[in-house]
């Protein structure tokens, strides 16, 4: 461990040298440019990885929906989900639920126990931007990111006058309710300070009781509804004091409880899985140096029939983050960028499932992060990290990238990029201590991503313009972890397996007189497959796709909007996909979904409401996703927002 922390230190004092000595005549700031605006995001030094922003338009207008039914219409991933309301995970680029890393505000959330998160219980409206980042990316955001990373983060708006409130509901045809209430603010404190903040007060109630006949598809297979009820509430909170200096404190909290119940009025058959997470960050942004602080706390309670004694699981995670930005800027098309930055987190870990004694475990990640513009048409990064584990060894995770334009006009530009990283996967602490199924000896999975890409974009004039990409990738990952059956299902570094395939991004947006037109399609191709096992149980696996990965997706959104008034129309593909390693049983047949949203916008003052009709599934598809269980049919919605919007008041100190 000693000698790996060496071997980064040494490589971070490589890339200061390198990065200062062309640039020290250059340390005081020429511009304002972006690349010298303090606490740069990871993202920017993603160089040639995929990163799709996502529109905070697109964000307010499905404001009701959870991550999970917001991305498989906008990005081409594939999800795992039991239902309305139930555990929803995703598979990203062909790999498993474990390996995406969900980020809230530059924080890792995922569930230490299980390794993952549930894509339906984290809410839209709650962040102010979203980033999906596609590959690997553990030299920028560590452990998990071996298939990609969910980037949610919560922003001051300095900029807003006054108070704003809301109040939102849904009603559903199939009796899901949805209701949100919340405020923003922004007032100047004395005479050097000024406060910005947002609450959010959110809850649902998923009634999935669609009657015991069962449905058949267009091929003729019958699927039968398991009743289940889900209820979720959360609370979250951002609060940022800015002093004119430019320093900053914030404040973000998000707590959350959610329970589901499969089979409510079956005593004998129910099973009521109890989840709750506290999650307290607390930020000091100083000049270029930022300290962060954090406490999460996850909690599982998991019961059967009358619950009386639910298995307990409640895992404490205690964080401590610096980092300072470096930067050496010559002009808006010339200078570099430097992160560094350590951070430590201590588990305090109480599961039932790992006896009587409570697990402890220290975790330390170092790295830096560069990123160099050449000139207006090429840029690279290069990025180090290293992460240091209580009884375990991760791998050092470097990677490289690079971006160039190769043709630019005045309404056209022709660019390339290229990316490839190593990744790693700490294993969860379930794979590592449950009794007698727990491997303390278990091998990190390491991962060897490289992509390649193109993109074009034209403006055909000044509101005409479109946008296409394509990106082809290749992830290879060694020692993937397996619950062994022959073994009784003890967990093993058992596998090697490729993911390769294409991506597809087409972007248009258009203007007629008053009618404007955005549309997004996206395409993926995943070709997902073991190449060899550490075990002759396995060698009916090879080759094969793996479970639940369609090979083909499709989906998309088009907006119409005419004043006031628009119509968004969702669409989403999945090939077949198979529920066995040895493909032995019938796959589920290839789906095709179909949502629509009318929305029209009423404003008088201070007052606006949004008003929305919203169709799910119109084609009334009977589909299922993960087990024999179909997913819920036709629906209809009536979504409601109300704001108001306060008077700034004359007298601002």
């Amino acid at each position: 461990m000693i000698y790996k922390l060496l071997r980064f230190v040494s490589c971070v004092h490589i890339v200061v040298l390198s990065a200062i000595a062309p640039h020290l005549y250059a340390q005081k700031e020429q511009s304002l440019c972006e690349v010298t605006v303090r606490g740069v995001r990871p993202e920017r030094f993603m160089v040639g990885q995929k990163v799709q922003e996502i529109d905070s338009v697109q964000l307010t207008r499905f404001r009701y929906s959870t991550l999970a039914d917001f991305l498989q219409f906008q990005s081409p991933v594939a999800f795992k989900s039991y239902g309305a309301g139930q555990a929803t995970s995703i598979a990203f680029r062909g790999t498993s639920a474990n390996h995406t890393a969900v980020l809230w505000n530059g924080v890792n959330i995922n569930s230490p126990s299980l390794g993952q998160s549930d894509f339906s219980t984290i809410p839209v409206a709650g962040f102010d931007q979203m980033s999906v980042q596609y590959g690997s990316a553990a030299s920028c955001v560590g452990t998990d990111a071996v298939g990609g990373s969910i980037q949610l983060r919560s922003v001051p708006d300095f900029k807003q006058k006054g108070l704003q409130t809301l109040a939102a509901f849904r009603l559903e045809s199939s009796e899901n309710y949805t209701g949100q209430a919340g405020l923003r603010f922004n007032q100047k404190a004395g005479k050097n300070w000024i406060i910005s903040g947002k609450t959010l007060l959110y809850g649902s109630i998923f009634n999935n009781d669609f009657g015991t006949e069962p449905h058949r598809t267009r091929q003729g297979e019958s699927y039968s509804f398991e009743p289940t009820r889900t209820t979720q509430k959360g609370v979250l909170q951002d609060l940022y004091w800015q002093h004119q200096k430019g320093n900053l404190f914030s404040l973000n909290l998000w707590l959350t409880d959610n329970t589901l119940t499969i089979q409510p009025h079956q005593v004998p058959l129910r099973e009521v899985t109890r989840t709750q997470a506290y999650r307290v960050l607390g930020s000091y942004q100083i000049g270029k140096t930022l300290i962060r602080t954090g406490f999460i706390r996850d909690v599982i309670d998991y019961g059967k029939g009358e619950n009386l004694t639910p298995s307990h699981t409640e895992i404490d995670r205690f964080i401590l983050r610096t980092e300072h930005d470096f930067s050496w800027i010559q002009s808006c098309d010339k200078g570099t960028n430097l992160k560094i930055g350590a951070e430590l987190v201590h588990y305090n870990a109480r599961v039932d499932g790992y006896g009587d004694e409570v697990k402890r475990e220290n975790r330390a990640d170092f790295y830096a992060l560069l990123r160099h513009q050449f000139n207006g048409k090429l840029s690279a990064s290069l990025n180090l990290r290293q992460a240091l584990v209580t009884r375990f060894s991760p791998p050092f995770t470097p990677s490289l990238g690079v971006e160039y334009t190769a043709f630019t006009r005045p309404r056209t530009k022709i660019s390339f990029s290229g990316n490839t990283s190593l990744s790693y996967r700490v294993p969860t602490l379930n794979e590592r201590y449950w009794v007698n199924l727990g491997n303390p000896e278990l091998r990190p999975e390491r991962g060897f991503n490289k992509e390649i890409g193109v993109t074009w974009k034209q403006r055909l004039a000044e509101m005409n313009q479109f946008s296409v990409s394509v990106t082809a990738f290749h992830n290879l990952i060694d020692d993937w972890t397996y619950w062994n059956p022959e073994r009784n299902y003890r967990v093993e570094n058992l596998q090697q397996v490729l993911s390769k395939g294409l991506e597809f991004t087409v972007g248009l947006k258009t203007q007629w007189h008053k009618t404007q037109l955005d549309a997004n399609l996206n395409y993926g191709l995943t070709d997902a497959s073991q190449q060899k096992t550490y075990g002759p149980y396995t060698q009916d696996f090879i080759g094969k796709q793996l479970i639940y990965v369609p090979r083909h997706t499709f989906g998309g959104t088009l907006t119409t909007t005419h004043g006031k008034a628009s119509l968004t129309v969702q669409q989403q593909f999945n090939s077949e996909r198979y529920s066995t390693f040895d493909h032995s049983g019938r796959p589920f047949a290839p789906y095709f979904l179909l949502n629509a949203v009318l929305n029209y916008q009423f404003q008088k003052g201070n007052f606006r409401s949004d008003i929305a009709l919203q169709g799910n599934n119109l084609t009334n598809t009977v589909y299922p996703n993960l087990k024999k269980n179909v997913m819920p049919l036709r629906t209809l919605s009536l979504n409601v927002i109300f704001y108001f919007q306060s008077k700034q008041p004359t007298n601002e100190s």
